[in-house]
């Protein structure tokens, strides 16, 4: 170091300076050990590999479960409050497939995403989406539920995807629990069976009639006799 250079530092530094050994000649300086950088995110899951949009089973797969298939792209990306892996994205649907969401709506689509896993859907690209209707909620599975339109929503890949998606059924409605089936007791609807003595008193009655009838006939024609 000039002296120049020696007069522009601090008096204390320059202490420091005098009191350092000195490098042997021809020596090289130890090198800076550099701190590793911390763990990255876990790759997306192998299980969990990216659709091919050219297969056409593999996408019939996708969407037999789902109630909603449509092609969108994500305008907003909001985390969930108090939960960082919950995370919701706004999507302009712009090629429905399946399901009751049109297209020109905008649809909030939820997806909670494994602590080890760096979400992948990022705002402004086009994808298409496998939903389900969960308590209120869009929601979309981390691993199956997303598929990157890496050239858009062309006229090409609609028509593709529409005679994909056209040969898979809709899903069909829960059916209703049976209720079982409960018989009133219509009580008594043929009336009261009238009671054995009022039944046998009149029997009684009309016997007395008919043989008083017979003693009245046969004094008559006694008389007459």
């Amino acid at each position: 170091m000039t002296s120049s250079a020696r007069r522009l530092l601090p008096p204390a530094l320059l202490a420091v300076l005098a009191l350092a050994p000195a490098a042997p000649a021809g020596a090289t300086a130890a090198p800076v050990a550099v701190p590793e950088p911390a763990t990255a995110p876990a790759a997306y899951p192998a299980m969990c590999d990216a659709l091919d949009l050219t297969d056409e089973a593999e996408i019939d797969a996708r969407a037999l479960p789902a109630d909603d298939v449509f092609a969108g792209t994500v305008r907003a990306v909001q985390p969930t409050a108090g939960d960082a892996k919950r995370i919701g994205y706004l999507v302009a649907v712009e090629r429905p497939f399946r399901g009751d969401i049109d297209k020109d709506k905008q649809v909030l689509v939820t997806i909670d995403w494994p602590a080890d896993v760096d979400p992948t859907v990022r705002k402004a690209r086009a994808y298409l989406f496998f939903t389900n209707d969960r308590g209120g909620r869009v929601v979309a599975d981390p691993c199956t539920g997303t598929a990157l339109l890496p050239g858009g929503i062309t006229p090409r890949v609609t028509a593709t995807l529409r005679r994909y998606l056209a040969s898979v059924e809709p899903t069909a409605p829960p059916s209703p629990t049976p209720q079982p089936v409960a018989f009133d007791d219509p009580g008594d609807p043929l009336g009261n069976p009238p009671e054995l003595g009022r039944v046998l008193a009149s029997g009684g009655a009309i016997a007395l009639i008919g043989v008083l009838g017979l003693v009245l006939v046969s004094r008559l024609g006694r008389r007459r006799g």
